[in-house]
């Protein structure tokens, strides 16, 4: 089979009809479809496709055959041949003759279809089963045809994926457990125990790893933070953290015992707005320095070297601008299965257009901003269980944390975001509350140190561990990531002094240990699918004023 014989050219016809009639909905970015030149296996296809794409892209607003001829005759000649040596002329004047405005979605979709059995072919992938051009028979043929008229292109994907799955499953199963008389074992488990061995990998702050125990897998931490607080720096920091094998300390580069593979996931900064400031973490030098270029000869020396050192470091780097649930998870996947990440920091949490509008595909049009945040908890705790990976993410806050309030209540958007949680923070700048309550510790205490606070993480929840309503005092340099820790108090401002920094030189690889409630991995994703399910039922149940809801 030839992957020319994986098309239908009627479909091609009625999509150029409607590209060249309203190109501007078919298009735009916002117009909720997506078209390239790969979408038709011939080249003829191929080039009157492009041409139309450049000219809108151009400006240009009623597209004919004299504007094709024009861009074609002006750019590309060879192309202009192919073009009437096939009909081309003959074949826009078909196009324009054709009504099939109202069956467009129909040939969009037979067109993307077709497109997609084609890339699985060209990377060895048997799709007969879903479509054999060789079919002989009629009733055969028929039956085919309509059972492939019924699938959309995510059926066609997910089919693809379980036969693959089932590929894993026949040659990767392995026990998930051990077995054995109780006692067996048990001195290796003490010893790995007092090694700290159940810490995860090191967060930037020591007092944040004692009471976390680090970044462990298969654990969903938030710290949120209002806008200017480095939420988004303090999230990158800690992944760079984790992963980077060597670091500019005290006038000394040092090798680290990091062995994280880490993503970083951005919804707003761009590219140079992260690697900058990764590069700044690396090499200790100010941010300010480098978008003023007043850095020293010693300093442009040290940023030379991160450059390799970031070149070095198992990181990986995503912008994901607009997106929904699918889209995060489709991120992850790849990055574990590609470069084997464990360490992943979503920045950050908040709802989208595509996310509503995902949404509202599957069923779910009432859906409120809190019940999206919501079902975007509960996925990304699944991603952890799903893949054994550790994320960390944020979100905004509303003007409560202003009042002193440090928990759930102080979240935009959602405070049921917290019930997946495996730790809750807020780092914030200090207020002017903390700073008259530091004037008081320090006269109380010999805090035995010169840096000032600039920020409090404030920990509200942190399932399975001690540490609670306790707030971590620290001097975080946004210009170069670099975090120092100061001392810990209680949410009622007393200093706790049972606590101290870990840095741990071993941590896990593999969190084996179940959630706090005892289920496995898949019953928690079933138990996630239900509560999503429960979420999309309740709006769909709601009987509020429409002025409430986010489309219907």
């Amino acid at each position: 089979m030839k992957s020319k014989d994986l098309q239908d050219k009627y479909s091609n016809l009625s999509v150029f009809s409607k590209l060249l009639k309203d190109t501007s909905e078919v298009l735009s970015m916002s117009s909720g479809y997506k078209l390239t030149p790969d979408d038709f296996p011939e080249e003829f296809h191929r080039i009157i496709f492009t041409a139309i794409n450049n000219l809108f892209r151009d400006g240009v607003t009623k597209i004919t055959n004299v504007e094709i001829n024009g861009y074609l005759q002006d750019f590309y000649p060879n192309r202009l041949r192919i073009f009437q040596d096939n009909g081309g002329n003959e074949y826009i004047d078909r196009v324009l003759e054709l009504d099939e405005s109202d069956n467009f979605d129909y040939h969009y979709n037979r067109v993307k279809k077709f497109s997609l059995l084609r890339h699985y072919m060209s990377v060895g992938i048997d799709i007969t089963d879903i479509y054999d051009v060789n079919v002989m028979e009629v009733k055969d043929a028929e039956e085919q045809s309509e059972r492939f008229n019924n699938l959309t292109v995510s059926d066609i994907v997910k089919h693809v994926d379980s036969k693959i799955i089932d590929i894993k499953e026949n040659f990767l199963v392995e026990k998930d457990g051990i077995g054995g008389q109780m006692g067996e074992g048990i001195e290796e488990i003490f010893e790995a125990k007092t090694k700290a061995l159940s810490y995860g990998a090191n967060f930037i702050s020591g007092f944040l790893n004692t009471v976390s125990r680090g970044a462990r897998l298969r654990k969903y931490y938030c710290i949120s933070g209002n806008s200017g607080s480095g939420k988004t720096r303090s999230l990158l920091a800690h992944v760079l953290n984790m992963c980077v094998p060597e670091i500019y300390i005290d006038g000394e580069w040092v090798t680290t015992n990091n062995k994280g593979r880490g993503l970083f996931i951005s919804t707003e900064l761009e590219e140079e707005e992260i690697k900058i400031p990764a590069i700044c973490f690396i090499a200790d030098v100010e941010e300010d320095k480098v978008q003023n270029n007043t850095l020293s000869e010693e300093e442009k020396a040290r940023l030379k070297h991160a450059f390799q050192v970031l070149k070095d470091t198992p990181m990986w780097f995503e912008e994901l601008f607009d997106f929904d649930d699918d889209d995060i998870e489709r991120e992850i996947e790849k990055h574990v299965n590609k470069n084997g990440v464990q360490y992943i920091g979503f920045d950050y949490m908040h709802s989208t257009l595509k996310m509503f509008d995902s949404l509202a595909k599957q069923g779910a049009r009432n859906l409120q901003e809190h019940q999206v945040l919501r079902i975007m908890s509960i996925r990304l705790k699944n991603i952890c269980n799903r893949y054994n990976v550790w994320i960390g993410t944020s979100t905004q806050l509303n003007d409560a944390w202003k009042q002193g309030i440090l928990d759930q209540s102080a979240l935009e958007g959602s405070k049921s975001i917290v019930n997946k949680l495996d730790l809750g923070a807020i780092q914030i700048p200090l207020t002017p509350m903390d700073e008259k309550l530091y004037d008081e510790i320090k006269q109380q205490a010999n805090l035995g140190f010169h840096l000032p606070p600039t920020h409090t993480i404030n920990v509200y929840k942190n399932r399975g561990n001690k540490w609670k309503l306790i707030r971590i005092w620290v001097h975080f340099n946004l210009g170069t990531l670099r975090m120092t820790d100061l001392f810990v108090t209680n949410y009622r401002g007393e200093l706790i002094s049972g606590i101290q920094p870990t840095m741990v030189e071993y941590f896990l690889d593999e969190e084996v240990e179940l959630d706090e409630e005892g289920a496995e991995s898949e019953k928690l994703a079933e138990q996630s699918a239900r509560e999503i399910l429960d979420i999309i039922e309740d709006s769909n149940n709601q009987l509020d004023d429409d002025s409430k809801y986010f489309g219907d």
